[in-house]
C-alpha cells in the first residue's frame, strides 16, 4: 500500500499514454467499478437519505423505505435481489472467494430506468432546492448538485453544459445524469 504504483491515480497522463498505452508498466491505477453496495450507499448519501443507524435486523432492498446502508439489506438464497444480481453479487447458494466484475447493458438500463434511480434523483432535486435559497439561481443549484454527487465544484464548461441542458430538462433528470457518470461509478 505504500508503493508508488499502489498510490497512483487512475487519471491518464499524456506522457504515460505515449510511453505505455496499455498500462503494462503500471504507471497508473487501472480504473475499476465500485461494488453495488458502495454505489447504492453513495446515491442515498448524495440525496441526503442514507440512514447510518448501525446494527439491527436486515431489511428488504426492494422496499422503498429501505434507506439504510446496503450491508443491512437482506440476501435471500432463494430469490436474489435484482439490484445485487445485476451488479455481479455472488450466488448466495455457493461459496465465492470474490466477485467477477462485468459491465453489461442491464446495468445501464438500471441507471436509466429504475425506480430507485428516479427516487434518488427526485430526492436529490428536493434537497438541492431546499438548500439553495434563490429559486431562480440555477447556477447555484448546479454547483450544489456537483458538490453533493461528485464531491467537487464543476468546471466552467460543465456549468455551461448543465445550464444548457436545464433549458429543456429538469434538475432531477440532470441529477440522474450525474449519478450515472463514470466519475460516480468508478474508483478515482
Amino acid at each position: 500500500m505504500l508503493s508508488a504504483a499502489y498510490q497512483q491515480s487512475s487519471r491518464p497522463r499524456a506522457d504515460g499514454e505515449a510511453a505505455d498505452p496499455l498500462n503494462t508498466l503500471v504507471w497508473r491505477m487501472s480504473p475499476r467499478r465500485v461494488d453495488i453496495e458502495v454505489y447504492r450507499d453513495s446515491m442515498l448519501r448524495a440525496a441526503g437519505r442514507l440512514d447510518m443507524t448501525t446494527y439491527g435486523p436486515s431489511e428488504d432492498l426492494d422496499s422503498a423505505t429501505m434507506v439504510r446502508r446496503t450491508i443491512y439489506g437482506r440476501v435471500s438464497r432463494g430469490r436474489l435481489n435484482n439490484l445485487l444480481k445485476t451488479y455481479d453479487f455472488p450466488d448466495p447458494m455457493q461459496t465465492a472467494g470474490g466477485r467477477d466484475f462485468t459491465t453489461t447493458s442491464l446495468q445501464q438500463f438500471f441507471v436509466m430506468n429504475s425506480t430507485f434511480m428516479r427516487e434518488e434523483s427526485l430526492a436529490l432535486e428536493k434537497s438541492v432546492n431546499k438548500s439553495v435559497n434563490d429559486e431562480l439561481d440555477t447556477r447555484a443549484k448546479v454547483i450544489d448538485l456537483f458538490r453533493r454527487v461528485l464531491s467537487r465544484d464543476p468546471k466552467p464548461a460543465e456549468i455551461d453544459l448543465a445550464l444548457d441542458y436545464l433549458k429543456n430538462g429538469t434538475l432531477a433528470e440532470y441529477a440522474q445524469v450525474l449519478l450515472s457518470t463514470n466519475e460516480e461509478i468508478f474508483w478515482p
